[in-house]
């Protein structure tokens, strides 16, 4: 495993359906964590067992300032 993510390899897609509630917690602990819904996914993901790249799990949206 690189421990660098590397874009050359790609991001892909995924969609799942989710109960209200469980988007709704996702929604919630981002905003507290102040980062995407992405990340606390990711990072869940990882915890479970699931390969993630370790650069895969930061926040890629544009600095507006």
């Amino acid at each position: 495993m690189n421990p660098t993510h590397d874009r050359s390899e790609g991001d892909e897609h995924l969609q799942v359906q989710v109960p209200s509630a469980t988007k709704l917690d996702l929604a919630v602990k981002a905003a507290k964590a102040r980062e995407p819904i992405r990340m606390v996914v990711l990072r869940a993901l990882d915890a479970y067992g699931v390969e993630v790249p370790s650069g895969a799990i930061q926040d890629r949206r544009r600095n507006r300032g």
